[in-house]
């Protein structure tokens, strides 16, 4: 890797258990079905002046969250049913008050356990965050899996391990375990532009499969760069 390139993994290129994660009071796993309804939430290319904390309200009652950049929140419990998410700078006392300006996005009542990525918003006098939806709620990820989210305009492709991706713009894809067990995998990733057939480099390098976990890896646009950033996110749960 070059200074003129970016492929950045949270674990210095692996994948590797952050232990402080772990959070022994949920046992909810993806793939199974279960009355709780959770979200965790990061916020890849958090600028340095960004809030590192808000409230997240689903329309009846609102929780303090974390807006991470190295890693992934804790797990937090919402309401079932279709609901409607807003980030604010402070704790919800009347929901009357609350802005209809706010950050927000919709949560249908089938997405029970899913990803809230946070992106710097300054016109957002509210909050100066955007939210995106990332749900496998089509097709649970299993253990060993990961999912990549692509939210540049340039189009991705390249090699994980074993696994082929290609991603379009503005889209994610599910990509199966990298090697039949844990240890090291290489990476290659390249990206292309609209409208032209060059191949340009983002990274070619190595990292670390563990199949006890699954993993978020999110594909951005780097300010001050045409290469994209691609930063992962280890996702260990407690199973039941």
């Amino acid at each position: 890797m070059t200074s003129t390139v970016t492929c950045k993994s949270i674990q210095s290129m692996k994948f590797i258990p952050l232990a402080l994660l772990i959070l022994s009071n949920f046992s909810i796993a993806f793939g199974q079905q279960s009355s709780q309804r959770t979200c965790r939430i990061v916020f890849p290319d958090r600028p340095a002046d960004a809030p590192v904390t808000l409230h997240l309200f689903d329309g009846t009652s609102s929780q303090e969250v974390s807006l991470p950049h190295m890693n992934l929140s804790p797990v937090y419990k919402l309401a079932p049913g279709n609901i409607h998410l807003r980030l604010l700078s402070g704790k919800v006392i009347d929901p009357k008050t609350v802005s209809a300006d706010a950050p927000s996005v919709e949560i249908p009542e089938t997405h029970s356990d899913f990803y809230l990525i946070i992106s710097s918003d300054p016109d957002n006098k509210i909050a100066p965050v955007s939210i995106k939806l990332v749900s496998t709620a089509n097709e649970p990820l299993k253990l060993g899996q990961m999912l990549w989210i692509n939210l540049t305009d340039k189009t991705i492709a390249g090699k994980i391990g074993v696994q082929a991706l290609s991603l379009n713009p503005d889209s994610s894809e599910t990509v199966d375990a990298p090697r039949s067990e844990g240890g090291d995998y290489p990476i290659l990733l390249n990206y292309f532009i609209k409208g032209n057939e060059t191949t340009y480099s983002i990274c070619e390098t190595v990292w670390q499969y563990n199949p006890s976990g699954r993993a978020l890896v999110v594909i951005s646009n780097t300010i001050g760069r045409k290469a994209p950033r691609v930063s992962s996110f280890s996702d260990f749960r407690q199973e039941q």
